[in-house]
């Protein structure tokens, strides 16, 4: 969940923060390695503290003819416990989990919206820019086949930037109520540590399905509701959202 404000300088450009409080819980199913055991053990991690805190600026390109265009941009900090300062334990798997991703960015994008009464189509291209960052990480690898544990100690990692596209169409059904569908597609490239690209890293590509309602409670306020399933290995299976936005005078 979250704390969202949006403010109008103008009627063409807008400023935006959000202030996120992150609590994740996982279940991870292992078995200890060379114990010749074959009996899996759950085990539960979690972790919950504020997240990364984003600030953004929107500005409408064009205002008389459609179709519309919004440039923006958003920056990313790193407020939110970072991946490479949470303990871990002896097989690198964490003892608590992180709320932000420990590394700022920038985020350019630009939006249409061409609204066909009663329906809009909007598409958005965006591309994040992680920012390259120190780190101190020494990491355990384990032997196998009774070689010895190696040890590698990590200095500067470049998480890989993300390029990202999504389309879909709103379709107002009344004054008070609306719904959405949309597709969206993210490719995420390769990280480099120390440097240098691992030869085992790979793109990700994130493909999700999503659909949305909208539900006006009075003037001032809305219920938005969300849910996005994903459609490649990479994407999360499911999520759901709930957003209540407020509108003040």
């Amino acid at each position: 969940m979250g704390l969202t404000g949006r403010y109008g300088i103008t009627n063409r450009l807008e400023v935006e923060a959000r202030i996120p409080w992150v609590y994740r819980s996982d279940s991870i199913s292992e078995r200890e390695l060379n114990s010749g055991s074959n009996e899996a053990k759950l085990r539960t991690v979690d972790g919950s503290d504020i997240g990364d805190i984003e600030a953004a600026f929107k500005y409408q390109i064009n205002m008389k003819e459609p179709p519309y265009w919004i440039g923006s941009l958003r920056f990313k900090t790193t407020t939110g416990k970072s991946p490479y300062d949470v303990p871990v334990n002896d097989l690198n798997d964490f003892e608590e989990l992180p709320t932000g991703s420990g590394f700022p960015s920038i985020e350019p994008g630009i939006s249409m919206i061409m609204p066909i009464d009663p329906a809009v189509i909007f598409m958005n291209f965006s591309y994040i820019w992680n920012i390259k960052d120190d780190v101190e990480v020494d990491i355990t690898i384990p032997g196998e086949d009774g070689e010895p544990e190696q040890q590698l100690v990590v200095n500067t990692i470049d998480l890989g930037d993300t390029i990202g596209f999504s389309a879909g169409m709103g379709f107002a059904v009344n004054p008070k109520f609306s719904f959405s569908l949309g597709l969206s597609h993210k490719t995420i490239l390769k990280s480099k540590i120390n440097g240098s690209t691992a030869d085992d890293a790979k793109l990700l590509q994130l493909d999700s399905l999503s659909f949305g309602a909208n539900y006006a409670v009075d003037r001032d306020t809305t219920i938005n509701i969300g849910a996005t399933a994903g459609l490649t290995a990479d994407a999360p299976d499911f999520q759901l959202s709930v957003r209540i936005p407020y509108t003040l005078k």
